[in-house]
């Protein structure tokens, strides 16, 4: 119990000496504050006021200085006050122990203090700047009166540099006079806020005509220097080619006018500084400009080509027709023993067309030179079409008389062919014959006289009056083809009957033995002496041996093949 109690006392002496050190703490930072309080109070910005006051400010300054002033009493008389009232509202709950009362009173004093020093400290540098405006003023505007001397001295000595603009450059400079004067004005009377408003519009002004100067310069050089020139040198190139008795597909005239036009047109707009409509304007006259430049140009030098191409073309145009001719002689002689490629043919009569069209207009080419009627850019594309043509109809000729080589070729090719087919046929009919048969199946016969006529009609075809020889050459590749299967149907034959002879002999061993294979070898005979199926007889009795001595029959066909 006793421990208890010791616990306790131990406990409310601990307290009150915490307590007292919050007193103490509160207390230190009570005169602190109070320290802080009393350097606010004093009237440190009195010296700005009344040199403010003597400058006699008006106009805006004046206001901007009566509400900074009146904001500053304000923090004197009401602001300060109120914080020396809460500071001892602090100090007294610190002496009667309300220590946790008083620390947090004491937190918003440091808040108010700050906030009071802050709006002070802006209110000093608010009044320092408008002290210094005037002098700020002063500087400021000494420099944008020197930047607007110069550049006015520059625009009257050099307004041959700026052409119709300069009127409108002058307007803007006497408007910046006037801000000039304004801002002087409202200097004397103390308002040197509205002032520098002034001077601001004045420095905008002054960099936008220095900007507009760097733009007029090198427009006002295209319109007055260089655009004037090349008009008047096509002008009088114009006039000389036509008294030399140039054509000319355009109205040169017209385009020049309007040129001209364009011309006066962007002077007008650069008079109103409409740079964007100007550097439209002066690219369409560039190119205008150019363009007529590329016609006369291109004129000239087609003179020159049309008047040195003149002979060559036609004798390019002389030397395709004599080429003509004598393919025509040629085609005249071959049509008598041919007949010739309706293709050929049509493109032959087509070139003779093309001929006659090219020598026409190749004529009035060369009379309109000689009337002085010619556009010669247009004669010069004429020629040169006329070269194109004559090219296409030279190789077509060619390529016409290559295939007539080919075809007179073919002819000769085809006729050995012939006689070796024949040849190959009588070979095919001894080796038949030497087989001593009594006969032939159908079918090889059909065959063989199939082919029989098909050589006998290309003989007959080769010595008509007028040969085809497109249809020949096809008749060729079929018979060499159906040639090839006789050749090969009559291997086969003769492989049957030597291998069916050879059969029967060896199945004579087998005659009397067995019935039914007397059956099949008395039918493979009949096939063989009576029908001539040849094939059918050795099916027959292979499989008749087979079935009485297995691979016998193969044994046997190895005799034939060595």
């Amino acid at each position: 119990m006793s421990k208890i109690i010791i616990g306790i006392i131990i406990l409310i002496l601990v307290f009150l000496w915490y307590m007292w050190f919050l007193q103490k703490k509160n207390a230190g930072t009570l005169n602190s504050y109070k320290e802080r309080a009393d350097e606010l109070k004093e009237d440190r910005l009195n010296d700005k006021l009344k040199k403010l006051e003597e400058m006699k400010l008006a106009g805006a300054s004046r206001d901007q200085f009566s509400k900074l002033k009146s904001n500053y009493q304000e923090q004197l008389n009401e602001v300060v006050p109120s914080i020396l009232r809460e500071i001892r509202g602090s100090e007294y709950k610190n002496t009667q122990f309300k220590v946790f009362g008083a620390a947090k009173q004491l937190k918003q004093v440091d808040r108010s203090l700050n906030e009071l020093k802050e709006k002070l400290d802006h209110i000093s540098e608010e009044l320092d700047e408008l002290s210094k405006s005037d002098e700020l003023n002063a500087t400021q505007s000494e420099a944008l009166q020197q930047t607007y001397e110069d550049l006015r001295k520059r625009i009257l000595t050099q307004s041959f540099n700026y052409g119709t603009a300069a009127d409108k450059l002058e307007d803007e400079l006497t408007e910046i006079a006037g801000l000039l004067d304004k801002e002087t004005q409202l200097t004397d009377k103390g308002d040197h806020i509205e002032a520098s408003q002034y001077l601001d519009d004045v420095k905008i002004k002054l960099g936008l005509i220095t900007d507009q100067l760097k733009v007029i310069e090198p427009l006002h050089h295209e319109l007055t220097d260089v655009f004037p020139g090349q008009i008047e040198e096509i002008n009088s190139v114009y006039q000389k080619l036509v008294n030399q008795k140039f054509n000319f597909e355009e109205d040169i005239e017209a385009l020049i006018k309007d040129v001209q036009n364009s011309l006066d047109l962007s002077n007008s707009e650069l008079g109103e500084l409409n740079f964007d409509h100007v550097n439209n304007t002066n690219e369409e006259i560039r190119q205008n400009i150019d363009h007529l430049y590329d016609v006369l140009t291109i004129e000239i030098d087609a003179k020159q080509n049309v008047l040195k191409q003149q002979k060559p073309v036609l004798d390019y145009i002389n030397h395709a027709k004599f080429q003509h001719n004598r393919l025509d002689s040629r085609i005249q002689k071959l049509s008598n023993n041919y007949i010739l490629a309706e293709g050929d043919v049509k493109q032959f009569k087509d070139n003779l067309v093309t001929l006659n069209t090219i020598r026409t207009n190749y004529d009035q080419d060369v009379q309109d030179i000689a009337d002085k009627n010619s556009i010669f850019s247009q004669a010069e594309n004429d020629f040169k079409a006329i070269v194109s043509q004559l090219d296409e109809i030279e190789s077509s000729e060619k390529s016409i008389n290559d295939n007539f080589n080919q075809m007179i070729s073919s002819e000769r090719i085809a006729r050995n062919s012939v006689n070796k087919y024949a040849k190959r046929l009588e070979i095919q009919k001894k080796v038949v014959e030497q087989l001593r048969l009594n006969g032939l199946p159908d079918d090889y016969l059909d065959y063989f006289y199939m082919v029989f006529d098909e050589i006998n009609k290309l003989y007959n075809e080769l010595d008509a009056e007028q040969i085809n020889m497109e249809d020949i050459s096809k008749q060729v590749i079929v018979t060499q083809e159906d040639l090839e299967n006789l050749v090969q149907k009559t291997t086969d034959l003769k492989m049957n009957v030597r291998l069916a002879e050879k059969l029967l002999q060896y199945a004579n061993r087998y005659a009397d033995k067995d019935a039914d294979f007397a059956d099949q070898l008395s039918r493979a005979r009949a096939l063989f002496d009576e029908d001539y199926e040849y094939g059918k007889s050795v099916e027959t009795i292979s499989a008749a041996l087979e079935r009485v001595e297995a691979g016998s029959v193969e044994r046997i066909k190895e005799t034939i093949n060595a």
